[in-house]
């Protein structure tokens, strides 16, 4: 479980760590919480997001910004 894991983090140590994460989901179950949800659409299989208290399965991005976050 990741707990906005690219807050304060430099552009470069942010590929590294993506880079590590899709390298090792191959063996792994990962639970990223984030609010740079931008950094989580090329990693995840699913993207669940919390908006007024229901659970959301998005397909897209857009999905995202539908339901209240701005692509940063």
């Amino acid at each position: 479980m990741l707990d906005e894991p690219f807050t304060h983090i430099s552009p470069l140590q942010i590929e590294r760590i993506k880079k590590l994460l899709i390298t090792e989901k191959e063996n792994k179950g990962f639970i990223i919480s984030d609010h740079m949800f931008r950094h989580i659409t090329d990693l995840a299989d699913s993207i669940y997001l919390l908006n007024d208290g229901k659970l959301h399965l998005t397909e897209s991005s857009e999905d995202i910004e539908t339901l209240g976050y701005a692509r940063i």
